[in-house]
């Protein structure tokens, strides 16, 4: 009872706070991470040096800087519900639109995949600004403890935005892609070998969950990458990368998601490297490794 209260008031006082105080707040919990958790520290600095190729000291001073945006993309969520068309029409810098324009028009199924890149957090928010004409609904992996997972849905819900736990999903993101909605996924993260395709990237192998791929496939949906990154002359930039449509993949169903996987795992390959500083390094992306032939 005590934690429920505790988080309550925490969550009434971070929803007061304006943008510039959201940012510098989540500045503040990024420092503490850094000089708190040596372990992420540690990992993150190690893996920034592997992966892209750079010496430590340079990969020391990125990580230092991603841990000030991790730290941002924690806190951001709790500004979530404040998002509206002002704030993109005021705030947010929208590239390719025409490809936004493009997938609206087709009254398909929309799949759409980001990664832990930039403000993910708001993305939520501005997503639903962008598809309100259409059923909506985010999938995500539920914090373990409860209170907190109450929390993470309050904030990620959005005007008809759907919080749809990733387990045992699949019948209820069916029944919004059956619909030509939207089902939003975070594809970067690590998964179980059984729920893995493995695929190359930033230079390594890596388990690439296929459950969105499969759902997209079944429901003969566009795979839309979408990345809201920090910076630019409006504060944010909100990029849209051409899409793909699976009905144009060849193969069976195991080639086809596998082609699907490659398709967004380049996306986030790209959108990483070209904002390396914005990315969740902290992250153990490689710890799940194909299992070796007999």
């Amino acid at each position: 009872m005590f934690k429920e209260i505790f988080f309550e008031i925490l969550v009434q006082f971070l929803s007061k706070l304006n943008l510039r105080q959201i940012s510098s707040l989540g500045k503040a919990v990024g420092t503490l991470m850094w000089i708190f958790v040596p372990s992420r520290r540690k990992r993150a600095i190690t893996s920034i040096e592997n992966h892209l190729k750079i010496n430590r000291k340079d990969a020391t001073y990125l990580a230092r800087m991603n841990f000030l945006h991790t730290g941002r993309a924690f806190v951001e969520i709790f500004y979530n519900l404040k998002v509206d068309y002002r704030f993109v029409n005021d705030l947010v810098e929208v590239k390719n639109e025409s490809i936004l324009k493009k997938v609206k028009s087709l009254n398909r199924p929309v799949v759409a995949v980001t990664a832990h890149l930039g403000s993910w957090e708001l993305l939520s928010g501005i997503m639903a600004v962008l598809f309100q004409d259409i059923p909506t609904q985010i999938v995500i992996r539920e914090p373990d403890d409860p209170v907190i997972s109450e929390i993470v849905k309050r904030f990620r819900g959005k005007y008809k935005h759907e919080i749809v736990p990733r387990d045992n999903s699949a019948p209820r993101i069916a029944k919004v892609l059956k619909r030509n909605g939207m089902s939003a996924f975070l594809v970067d993260h690590n998964c179980g070998w059984r729920k893995a395709v493995f695929l190359p990237f930033l230079g390594e192998i890596a388990a690439v969950n296929f459950g969105p791929a499969l759902m997209a496939v079944r429901n003969r949906a566009v795979v839309l990458p979408v990345f809201l990154i920090r910076g630019g002359e409006k504060g944010y930039k909100l990029y849209f990368l051409p899409y793909l449509d699976t009905r144009q993949c060849n193969g069976n169903l195991k080639e086809k998601v596998k082609i699907i996987c490659k398709f967004y795992t380049k996306a986030v390959e790209e959108m990483v490297l070209k904002y390396p500083e914005q990315w969740y390094w902290i992250h153990n992306r490689w710890r799940t490794k194909p299992k070796k032939s007999i």
